[in-house]
């Protein structure tokens, strides 16, 4: 088969080059190349001549912000098209003002790949039948991943995103975020991760639960640095009354229930959350009882780019909710 064009997916999600690869295989004369980071990313791009690259924000090693500084790397001309979790509205312009041609919010649908395809002048000639249908077999054929919790870190890089968006929007400073990490954890694990949170000198923690859905657990809010109650009023909380304890314990509710948000838009789960608590380190021990010894975890962190605050959640659910995790993975195969 001759290719009319080459295609790049950067992204370090294996969801998305799954996505990306099963999208453009029912389709004629598209060479896909993938990138797991930036850095590799300018590799392909200077070895190779790349009609387009899809090109996510938040990835390891180098990040999407840097590929496109980095840009160009050859002379062949690249259309950048930026396919990312991070929708804040500072980080849409500067892709922009990069050099990206067009955004577009995770989670992606088709018909949003296909309409900027077209605004892009690239028209899509569909496979035959009968080669569309060896293709789905040769895909179906193919052993399922039983890696839901990398998987899942997908999902919950679209959720921090999202919530990323509407502080950003609330506060009017831009919001860095690094991947969300998820993993099992044992008992033991988190309660000496807590005790450190907590120990800190300059942190203050607060505790929230939150269900829905067959999913139970428990947010562990981490926040510190001097600028704090200045963030608490760009909020909206810091009225001339508010006791310091009040405007934390609001900013940590915001940091969760952001997330909670679009966690609930993505698996159609609607969460509540109960009142959140200043956390004591004599408290760390019944956070981290829970009947099953390992814990489902998400690990992830805001930092304003200017204002000195910075905060770090951890979620913990228990075993019931791992396996509602699990079966919505599975509808995602």
């Amino acid at each position: 088969m001759s290719y009319n064009k080459t295609v790049l997916i950067c992204d370090d999600s294996r969801l998305v080059h799954r996505a990306m690869q099963k999208f453009f295989s029912e389709y004629e004369g598209i060479a896909l190349l993938f990138a797991e980071n930036g850095q590799q990313a300018l590799e392909h791009l200077a070895q190779n001549n790349i009609d387009m690259m899809f090109l996510d924000l938040t990835m390891p090693v180098l990040d999407g912000f840097g590929v496109l500084q980095e840009l160009p790397v050859n002379s062949y001309p690249t259309e950048i098209i930026v396919l990312s979790a991070d929708v804040q509205q500072q980080a849409i312009e500067r892709c922009v003002d990069a050099g990206a041609k067009y955004f577009l919010a995770k989670p992606f649908t088709r018909p949003q790949i296909k309409a900027t395809l077209k605004k892009l002048g690239i028209s899509l000639i569909p496979k035959c039948d009968f080669q569309a249908e060896v293709n789905r077999r040769e895909r179906n054929s193919v052993a399922r991943e039983n890696d839901y919790l990398y998987q899942f870190k997908e999902v919950a890089n679209i959720a921090l995103g999202r919530g990323a968006a509407i502080i950003s929007d609330h506060c009017g400073e831009f919001i860095t975020m690094p991947l969300p990490n998820v993993a099992m954890l044992g008992s033991g694990e988190l309660e000496m991760m807590i005790s450190n949170q907590i120990q800190r000198a300059d942190s203050t923690a607060v505790a929230q639960r939150f269900v829905g859905g067959g999913i139970h657990g428990e947010a562990l809010v981490c926040l510190y640095g001097e600028d704090i109650s200045m963030f608490g009023k760009r909020l909206g909380f810091g009225t001339f009354d508010a006791k310091p304890g009040e405007v934390i314990i609001d900013i940590a509710n915001l940091m969760v229930s952001s997330f909670l948000v679009s966690l609930t838009e993505q698996m159609n789960i609607p969460f509540s959350i109960r009142q959140p608590i200043c956390l004591e380190e004599y408290m760390v021990r019944g956070i981290t009882e829970i009947p099953n010894d390992q814990l489902f975890t998400i690990e992830y962190s805001y930092q304003s780019e200017k204002m000195d605050i910075a905060c770090d959640v951890l979620l913990m659910m228990d075993h019931n909710s791992t396996q509602v995790i699990k079966r919505f993975m599975e509808t995602l195969q």
